[in-house]
């Protein structure tokens, strides 16, 4: 439960610490054990608080649906599949300083999938058709468990959208995610190195009703 008096002053004084340029983890630490945030909280300042610098820096890679249209698409797997998890199950998810979707769950390294896995692999192949990229590859974390059987659930269901792409488990996601026009992430390294960044799971949001926290709300 996140308690919003708090994370108010939370996000206000981090917001200060990254503008001068405190380093990102000290300042995150700071700030969470002086207001004694709880895990999610401090989760929530990890992801989504960001220095004005920053926020520019990252909405200069940003594009829109239009903007794929005709490009090499690399999406990240997880990053993708655990957020738009998240808006299809009512979880928290957060409009972040810096425009991007982003999920509090932090279960990258431990995710099984369920049975809402499928009719999230759906909606985000029913975005990325009507995004038209040129070839889209989904690229999971070989590292994590079962990664192979979630590459193979979006490969058959690339196939049946008449998409030309492909999906793999491979080791060095955010590197490789670099090498295409455009890639769909919200992680910040990702975001950084790469061309253009597309905020898919935005797209999902727009046609339905989601647990949405806007950041800015809470100046």
């Amino acid at each position: 439960m996140i308690r919003i008096s708090s994370l108010k002053k939370a996000v206000r004084d981090l917001r200060y610490l990254l503008n001068h340029e405190y380093p990102r983890e000290s300042a995150v630490n700071f700030v969470s054990n002086h207001y004694r945030m709880h895990l999610e909280e401090r989760h929530l300042l990890v992801r989504c608080v960001f220095s004005k610098a920053e926020i520019n820096a990252h909405q200069r890679k940003a594009v829109e649906a239009a903007g794929v249209k005709g490009k090499r698409l690399g999406v990240d797997g997880y990053n993708i599949l655990i957020t738009t998890e998240s808006i299809l199950t009512g979880k928290q998810v957060i409009l972040c300083d810096d425009g991007y979707i982003r999920d509090l769950r932090a279960i990258f390294g431990k995710y099984r999938s369920g049975p809402d896995t499928a009719r999230a692999i759906k909606a985000i192949v029913k975005v990325v058709v009507k995004s038209a990229p040129k070839e889209t590859l989904v690229l999971f974390d070989k590292q994590v468990g079962h990664s192979g059987e979630l590459a193979s659930d979006f490969r058959e269901r690339l196939r049946l959208s008449g998409l030309k792409g492909d999906s793999f488990a491979v080791g060095g996601v955010d590197m490789k995610l670099r090498e295409f026009d455009v890639a769909a992430s919200s992680d910040r390294a990702v975001i950084e190195k790469s061309k253009a960044i597309w905020n898919l799971p935005a797209e999902i949001v727009r046609t339905r009703k989601a647990n949405l926290m806007d950041l800015k709300n809470l100046k």
